[in-house]
């Protein structure tokens, strides 16, 4: 249980809250690229959604939001209203969305080989944020050189498009195998717009015990991952956060999966019903809109072996959209169930919510030692910027050893 104070810290992740300064600290996905030529799927989930006062679904918003097409689109990251574009060199940006002259929204914004100019009286912006020109000044004027829209860097990595929102240097982009390796096959999935906040859906990614009891069961979707019987799950902290351990009894394996700071949930990848197996996993990211939603990213990844890669059955793919599509909206329903912004205030936790505890606390010491001028856990400066983060031979199980078809 939390107080309230303590509950709105970790939520809340506007400019100037606790929890939304801590995530400014990271990388964070905001997009597909428009770039990524690969596999990729979104979840057209038909469940009615308002947004901005708008109506929509889970699937159309997803789509909106979460797959950039290259023009000027306006997004909302942390609580932040901005425009997502390539100016004409290809270069991707992230801008406040209203013009520091008049007001008027970038998402109008007219592309040129620099940057992008407002459709309203021309003022011409760069990725950087720097004003380059302003057509109706006099052309000694230096007033553009004074002149400045709120900018973020924009990086690309696996499929996606990341943005670094704090106040200094960026740190390292993480590439994490999942995202970063480039011998296997790699699906890039945009897993909707979810009305809720970031919280609750990496408590869920956490919480373990719940699989077996909302996705298992005697003839569940994937009670061939899951099981009948409740997993016995252990939890460690991690240098990038937490590990959990699930012991399925009766299905002779173990799995392991990572939640690495801030949003991150990299697990094994079974492939259904036990008919094939070849080594294969997941990332997960979930990116703050606001306080009451959410997007959901997830990079798949099939490696290859010994310079191979795997002839699939023809009633197998490379992605799992269509593979948890009952998984997916089980968690969606219980997650959602309870409430935009969950009130902890008068929960009750029990030994198995041992993980979730232990998510909190990290959080918490996350802002803390943001508060204290900082680097929190997680954040790395130094080492090589293009070395992978290779993770995959701690979380294979017995569902994933390799065989060849």
């Amino acid at each position: 249980m939390l107080s309230a104070a303590e509950n709105r810290m970790i939520a809340e992740v506007g400019p100037g809250t606790p929890a939304g300064e801590w995530f400014r600290r990271f990388w964070n996905p905001i997009a597909v690229s428009d770039n990524w030529d690969g596999i990729r799927t979104h979840w057209d989930y038909s469940q009615p959604l308002m947004f901005n006062g708008e109506p929509g679904t889970v699937g159309s918003w997803s789509d909106r939001l979460g797959n950039f097409n290259g023009k000027p689109t306006p997004v909302r990251i942390l609580g932040e209203d901005l425009v997502l574009f390539r100016d004409g060199a290809g270069r991707p940006g992230l801008i406040s969305r209203r013009c520091p002259h008049r007001g008027t929204s970038m998402e109008f914004g007219r592309i040129q080989e620099r940057g992008i100019a407002c459709c309203y009286h021309g003022w011409l912006f760069d990725v950087s944020g720097k004003c380059l020109d302003m057509p109706a000044e006099p052309a000694d004027s230096t007033f553009k050189d004074k002149v400045r829209i709120t900018a973020y860097p924009v990086e690309e990595m696996g499929g996606l498009l990341w943005t670094y929102m704090g106040p200094d240097a960026p740190p390292l982009l993480p590439r994490f195998d999942a995202y970063g390796r480039n011998d296997g096959i790699r699906a890039v999935e945009n897993f909707g717009l979810w009305p809720v906040n970031w919280v609750q859906i990496c408590e869920n990614s956490v919480d373990q015990t719940h699989t077996t009891t909302l996705h298992g069961g005697a003839g569940g979707e994937r009670s061939d991952i899951w099981g009948a019987e409740l997993p016995r799950v252990t939890w460690e902290r991690m240098a990038f956060g937490i590990k959990a351990t699930s012991a399925r009894p009766g299905m002779n394996y173990t799995r392991s999966s990572y939640y690495i700071m801030p949003t991150m949930n990299r697990l094994p990848q079974p492939w259904p019903g036990g008919k094939f197996k070849w080594p294969r996993y997941s990332a997960v990211w979930r990116t703050p809109v606001d306080d009451f939603h959410t997007l959901f990213f997830s990079v798949c990844f099939t490696e290859e072996v010994d310079g191979e890669l795997p002839e699939l059955p023809a009633d197998l793919n490379f992605h799992v959209s269509d593979q948890l599509n009952i998984h997916r909206e089980q968690d969606f329903q219980a997650i959602v169930s309870q409430g935009a912004l969950c009130d902890r205030t008068t929960e009750g936790l029990a030994t198995s919510d041992e993980g979730v505890i232990l998510f909190r606390k990290m959080v918490m010491e996350g802002i803390k030692a943001v508060e204290c001028g900082d680097d929190p856990l997680g954040v790395r400066r130094a080492g090589d910027p293009e070395a992978i983060i290779d993770l995959g031979g701690d979380v294979m199980d017995g569902l994933n050893q390799l065989e060849k078809v």
